[in-house]
């Protein structure tokens, strides 16, 4: 009975009263009144009065779609065929659209929602949210709710979701994390130092910190993390064996439990120090005695003095601590918007790179597909940019974001083809630039009821597939078919092609029997109901 709407759970009260007057035996009033007991009982955990969205009740007669805006298309690696993803529009169709592309497939999430204070950062239904309405936090939970659980089925098997969150909200979205993630996939709550100074005008006490979750897909499967070391770091690892860089650090310890004799080459005995005290030694005996014959420990005559060094070897990185004092602030991250584009307030408390390229970093995989569907000023494109160029990696991004004032258009993707081309809009030049390319879609809608609904959807396929491949079709290794001609033309120059990936042929096209067999070893799908085949029964276009 958790988290009826206000307006349902009033009409089936009404409905029980109705039964009541047509059931007055006890039996009957007994499983009623029980049944009304559950209706108005208070329960244990999150419940909140579910709220249904405009962009919902638009998916009820309409289906969502991408279409691409060619001329915002960003090539700053021609050589490549790889592409990132700027998606503009409501990010609940997005991320319905996502699910046709990339379920399983998202190797971390980061978001950045608003976080409901009752100013200007919460618009639900066009309308903003304020401090005073007394469903703000049913309305934030709904909202937050029905996108959760589409993110949920993006994640790969070794996938993690980081949500900023402040004190508004963090202890409602616990709850309902816990509830839509699950509990045991509960990694920990980051603590993130957003401001450093001031805050003496605060009336109460200066809050300098927000919140990160931090959860996994399946916390079971998710391996150790650990933080690649920085170059610097890493130049003590001068020496190198078979197993590996490390360095000579000293065996002694000035605290700890393991006291024993070690006997030197010429008998001396090491037990005590210069002031007579006995000396602790990093591991045990038997330890110890194991590590001298493998030749992880030496002992050896320093100036007359003998002293006993093991290797430290080269660890695969450090394990990031809860406590976030070091990955920059708002104002770094304002900083960082105002050196992109000369100009101050191009967007509230934006988030720094150095955070979001901390909190990539607890994936491990520098192929990683990373996803922001509440993507603000793009931080996150930037911090996967900036990531690749400092490792060598691979990642690639995928931004949602709505464009209400503009955002999407001016600031996040002027960001992004700023940092890609390495200069700012009015022709100025910010870096070097990056050599990666971008696509931008907008996401549309075809009518359930349109006659031409198979038409309208086969107009949209071409940038499901672009997408889901992360790259251009451009009829070498991705290639659609459309119409007999089309295949007949693909089938005089089949030798031409060269390490074909996937071929999408329309429904429509009747193969001869050599096309067929040409097809046998190439990956082949049928469109458009390799997308929308759900869509497409529904309104009894496909059986």
């Amino acid at each position: 009975m958790a988290n009826l709407s206000q307006i349902k759970r009033e009409k089936m009260l009404k409905f029980l009263e109705t039964l009541k007057e047509q059931h007055s035996d006890d039996e009957s009033l007994i499983a009623i009144n029980q049944i009304e007991n559950e209706l108005t009982s208070k329960k244990y955990g999150l419940v909140w009065e579910e709220h249904e969205e405009e962009v919902d009740v638009k998916m009820r007669t309409h289906i969502p779609v991408f279409t691409e805006v060619e001329d915002k298309e960003i090539v700053g690696n021609p050589e490549s065929e790889q592409y990132n993803f700027l998606l503009e529009g409501d990010n609940l169709h997005s991320l319905k659209l996502l699910e046709k592309t990339h379920k399983g497939k998202i190797d971390v999430i980061y978001i950045d929602p608003p976080y409901n204070t009752g100013s200007k950062d919460f618009i639900y239904n066009d309308v903003q949210v304020a401090y005073e309405d007394t469903f703000r936090h049913s309305k934030w939970l709904s909202f937050m709710a029905s996108r959760l659980k589409l993110a949920k089925r993006l994640l790969s098997k070794k996938g993690m979701i980081f949500i900023s969150i402040d004190d508004n909200e963090q202890s409602q979205l616990k709850i309902l994390c816990d509830s839509i993630l699950g509990e045991s996939n509960y990694i920990t709550s980051l603590i993130w130092q957003k401001k450093k100074g001031g805050g003496n005008d605060s009336r109460h006490v200066a809050t300098e910190h927000e919140y990160v979750l931090f959860y996994a897909l399946d916390k079971e499967a998710l391996d150790n993390i650990f933080i690649p070391y920085g170059d610097e770091y890493l130049t003590r690892y001068k020496e190198k064996d078979e197993r590996g860089r490390f360095f000579w650090d000293t065996f002694k310890r000035k605290s700890g439990k393991q006291y024993y004799p070690i006997k030197c080459p010429d008998g001396t005995i090491l037990e005590k120090d210069e002031n007579g005290e006995p000396i602790s030694w990093l591991r045990s005996e038997s330890r110890f005695l194991s590590d001298l014959e493998q030749g992880e420990v030496r002992i050896i005559k320093i100036k007359d003095n003998w002293t006993v060094h093991f290797k430290q070897r080269q660890p695969e990185g450090y394990k990031p601590r809860s406590l976030m004092t070091e990955y920059g602030t708002t104002s770094d991250g304002a900083a960082e918007l105002k050196k992109i584009f000369n100009k101050t307030n191009v967007f509230s408390n934006p988030k720094p790179v150095d955070l979001i390229k901390f909190l990539i970093k607890f994936c491990a995989k520098d192929d990683a597909i990373i996803l922001d569907f509440f993507a603000g000023s793009g931080t996150t494109g930037q911090a996967v940019l900036d990531l690749n160029s400092e490792d060598g990696g691979n990642r690639k991004f995928i931004l949602c974001t709505n464009n209400e004032n503009n955002i999407c258009e001016e600031v996040t993707y002027q960001r992004l083809k700023t940092v890609i081309t390495g200069k700012r809009e009015d022709g100025s030049e910010y870096s070097q630039g990056q050599k990666v390319n971008l696509k931008y879609y907008k996401t549309d809608f075809v009518d359930k009821e349109s006659e031409e609904i198979y038409d309208d959807l086969l107009e949209h396929i071409k940038e499901m597939i672009q997408l889901q491949y992360g790259a251009k079709v451009d009829n070498q290794k991705y290639i659609m078919i459309m119409d007999d001609d089309e295949m007949d033309e693909f089938e005089k120059h089949f030798d031409e092609f060269k390490d074909i990936e996937v071929v999408f042929i329309n429904q429509d096209v009747l193969l001869s029997t050599s096309q067929e067999k040409l097809l046998q070893n190439i990956n082949t799908k049928i469109i458009p109901d390799c997308y929308f085949d759900f869509e497409l029964r529904e309104v009894g276009e496909l059986w």
